[in-house]
């Protein structure tokens, strides 16, 4: 398929959130177990690279710094009777159930005792759908995520609709964008740059960043990616306290192969994709708050 006019070259997905809700209804039940066991058999046996990235004194580049630490803002998880708040801006790798955003938060809501309340983006609406709820018997207060995540978008439309994204100011931010910005691969770091602006803006030295290098793809959009993630690391090279989270060395490292990860369109994670992304992503998080 031609890109279109926006920047997606990534085949968007509209699938209607009638059928989310009643197939994720469905699910609820075996949730808690199976996703634990999912995510669990495809954390990586060797952890990929994880980089909080600092600030070189000599680069002569002024940048939108995190003022706070990553794992500073992470260790508030510990605080069990206060709600921990994730908001996640990203593409369509996570924005349905199964998928690595709704895999990864009901495992932590489980390791951690905490409710999840999860609140799904709707991308026709461009607002959150009603809350879906998870291991709600548990003792500490609740997870809560807003899953930010929009089919076809970059980051550019997270911070657009940023007022609505982020209702509440979130303990942690994860950008998960980049697979959308093949046709201009340089507009990867400006973007980034400007979202995190607008989020110390609202709520100045209090939001943990983390950065997500998506999962490599093998259509015709390859070569394009990897200038992608190019940029992404080089964005994150100067910046002090981005947790930079390399998702794509988890998926080339993997025995199997990269691409038994990715479905039928070399591009989007398969239910094994989804599960290596959601465990690489939690070993991130936990041993950046060790």
């Amino acid at each position: 398929m031609a890109p279109s006019t926006t920047g997606d070259a990534s085949m968007p997905r509209r699938r209607r959130r009638g059928i989310r809700v009643a197939a994720l209804a469905l699910s609820l039940a075996a949730a808690a177990s199976v996703g634990a066991v999912v995510v669990s058999a495809f954390r990586p046996t060797e952890a990929p690279p994880v980089a909080v990235a600092q600030q070189a004194p000599h680069h002569g580049t002024t940048a939108v710094v995190a003022s706070v630490p990553f794992d500073d803002a992470w260790k508030r998880i510990d605080q069990r009777d206060h709600p921990f708040v994730i908001a996640v801006a990203g593409d369509s790798t996570g924005n349905e159930p199964g998928e690595w955003v709704d895999l990864a938060f009901r495992r932590l809501a489980v390791e951690t005792d905490r409710p999840l309340v999860e609140h799904p983006w709707n991308l026709e609406s461009n607002a959150y759908d009603p809350e879906i709820t998870a291991n709600s018997d548990a003792a500490n207060a609740p997870l809560i995520v807003w899953n930010g995540s929009a089919s076809g978008k970059t980051a550019a439309y997270s911070l657009e609709h940023i007022d609505t994204l982020l209702p509440k100011r979130p303990d942690i931010l994860i950008i998960n964008h980049g697979l959308n910005n093949v046709r201009k691969p340089r507009a990867v770091g400006p973007e980034f740059s400007n979202l995190l602006a607008a989020v110390e803006q609202r709520w100045p030295a209090s939001v943990g960043y983390a950065v997500i290098l998506e999962n490599p793809r093998f259509d015709k959009w390859h070569e394009a990616h990897k200038r992608v993630l190019e940029d992404v690391r080089a964005w994150a090279a100067p910046r002090t306290n981005v947790l930079l989270i390399d998702v794509n060395a988890a998926y080339l490292a993997a025995e199997a192969g990269p691409a038994s990860f990715l479905v039928g369109d070399r591009l989007h994670p398969n239910p094994s994709g989804s599960a290596l992304t959601a465990g690489t992503v939690l070993d991130a998080l936990t041993r950046a708050g060790t």
